[in-house]
């Protein structure tokens, strides 16, 4: 069994998969979605430019660092015209949250701790949704 930042999994993920109650639900609100960074890209998300016909959805790594370029990517696209649906902790108090999160983006708390998929107990950590409405909203 593997450790990682979203509890303990048999399964071995770079991160964890997007609950499917919760895609389901951004799904009937958005649409179509476009990922740029699924489980096993096929392209690097942070260097292409992204559709702005259809919403990204956005469950980066969790990774130190690696996050933070993930939030601006979606502050920089978003800037571009792209409406970005941003799945993250919750974590208020960072940097990245107050450079390209607050107040630009409609925050929605999630009640309780998700299960990602790969991943047997619940994440250690609450979640959030930014939503950076662009300009076909």
């Amino acid at each position: 069994m593997t450790s990682g930042y979203y509890g303990s999994s048999e399964n071995s993920h770079p991160h964890g998969g997007t609950p499917d109650h919760l895609l389901k639900a951004i799904e009937e609100e958005f649409g179509e979605l476009f990922d740029p960074c699924p489980n096993n890209p096929t392209v690097d998300g942070l260097s292409i430019e992204w559709p702005r016909d259809i919403t990204a959805f956005v469950n980066p790594p969790y990774t130190r660092g690696v996050i933070t370029q993930w939030i601006e990517k979606c502050f920089n696209q978003w800037r571009e015209g792209s409406t970005v649906v941003l799945l993250i902790p919750s974590y208020t108090d960072t940097k990245a949250f107050h450079n390209f999160i607050y107040p630009y983006a409609e925050l929605r708390f999630l009640e309780g701790r998700l299960t990602f998929k790969g991943y047997e107990r619940r994440a250690s950590f609450p979640s959030m949704l930014a939503i950076f409405r662009g300009d076909q909203e």
